[in-house]
C-alpha cells in the first residue's frame, strides 16, 4: 500500500471531513498513501440557485461563501509545503469544529496564516489569485462529473470512489482500516451503499 495515490474530495467545513481528515493525515504523514486534496464545495452541490449559478463566480467581497476562503487558504498553504498544508488543515478543523470560529472570510485566513507562521506576500497572492479559484472550480466540476455528492469522498488508484462517514480510527488501526475500505471498493461496479443503522454523528476528535 505504501505510496498508493488517492484523491480526497473534501470541504473543510464538513464535520465528517474533520473526523476522517486526522486519519488520512496520519496515513499521509506515514507515507502510506500519496493524497491529492481536491476541493469540493458543499454550498454548490446543495445550492437552490439556478443551474447556471456557481459559488466561485460570485463577488467574494459581498458573497459570504461557506467554503471558498478555507479552500483558498489550503491551496496557498500546500503551495508552501506538505507540512504547512497539514498544519493548516488541523488548525482550521480545530477552529471551525471545536471552537466554532467563523472561518468564512479572507480576514480569518490571513490571521490563521500569521498564527501558523506561514504568512507571506506569496501566501496572500495565492489566496487572491484567479488560478487558485480555478483550482476550486475545476476540482468541483471533476467531482460533479463523477457523481460526488458529499465529503469526504475517496477516489482510489483504480478510480473507484467511496463516500465515507467515520469517526477517527486510532493510529494503530489507520492502515488496517484503509486497506479494508480499499478492498471493499476495489474493482467493484455493483456495490452501491453500506450503512449501519443509527449512524453516529460527529463529535470532538479524539485519538
Amino acid at each position: 500500500m505504501s505510496g498508493e495515490k488517492v484523491k480526497i474530495f473534501f470541504d473543510y467545513t464538513c464535520p465528517w471531513v474533520r473526523q476522517a481528515g486526522f486519519w488520512l493525515l496520519d496515513l499521509e504523514e506515514k507515507s502510506k498513501i500519496d493524497i491529492t486534496w481536491k476541493p469540493f464545495l458543499l454550498e454548490q452541490i446543495n445550492s437552490e440557485n439556478d443551474d447556471d449559478w456557481f459559488a466561485w463566480d460570485q463577488d467574494l467581497s459581498e458573497y459570504v461563501s461557506r467554503g471558498i476562503w478555507p479552500h483558498l487558504g489550503g491551496i496557498a498553504a500546500r503551495n508552501i509545503s506538505k507540512e504547512a498544508g497539514h498544519n493548516y488543515m488541523k488548525a482550521i478543523f480545530e477552529d471551525k469544529h471545536v471552537k466554532r470560529i467563523d472561518v468564512r472570510s479572507r480576514e480569518y485566513i490571513i490571521n490563521l496564516s500569521k498564527s501558523l507562521d506561514i504568512y507571506s506576500e506569496e501566501f496572500v497572492a495565492d489566496i487572491d489569485s484567479n488560478e487558485s479559484l480555478e483550482i476550486i472550480s475545476s476540482s468541483h466540476k471533476e467531482a460533479d462529473s463523477k457523481g460526488v455528492f458529499g465529503t469526504p469522498t475517496i477516489e482510489f488508484s483504480d478510480e473507484n470512489t467511496v463516500f465515507l462517514k467515520t469517526f477517527t480510527p486510532p493510529n494503530d488501526d489507520s492502515i488496517t482500516f484503509f486497506e479494508a475500505l480499499r478492498i471493499l471498493s476495489a474493482n467493484n461496479t455493483y456495490f452501491g451503499e453500506l450503512k449501519k443503522p443509527q449512524p453516529p454523528w460527529p463529535k470532538q476528535h479524539q485519538i
